[in-house]
């Protein structure tokens, strides 16, 4: 099945426009795919954080157990060099 597709109109800046150029030309692909294929990796990423979120808030309603904020501190310190 055929999928449907809408114009958008965006303005960027003309270094931005330079390196989109730059990139799309060394996967030997137009701008515009490119420019898709950001958008779809952006919403997939945000789909993922929004279920994150709804599933830990549902986790938190139920009284899951969750880190108090100065244990999460001492774990995040752990990894600075």
């Amino acid at each position: 099945m055929a999928q449907s597709s809408g114009n958008i109109t965006v303005r960027i800046s003309s270094e931005a426009q330079k390196k989109l150029d730059h990139i799309a030309a060394g996967f030997d692909r137009s701008r515009n795919w490119l420019i898709n294929e950001a958008i779809e990796n952006y919403l997939d990423v945000y789909e993922w954080q929004e279920r994150r979120i709804n599933e830990r808030l549902k986790k938190a309603e139920k009284g899951g157990k969750f880190l108090k904020s100065d244990q999460v501190d001492k774990i995040v310190e752990s990894f600075k060099p």
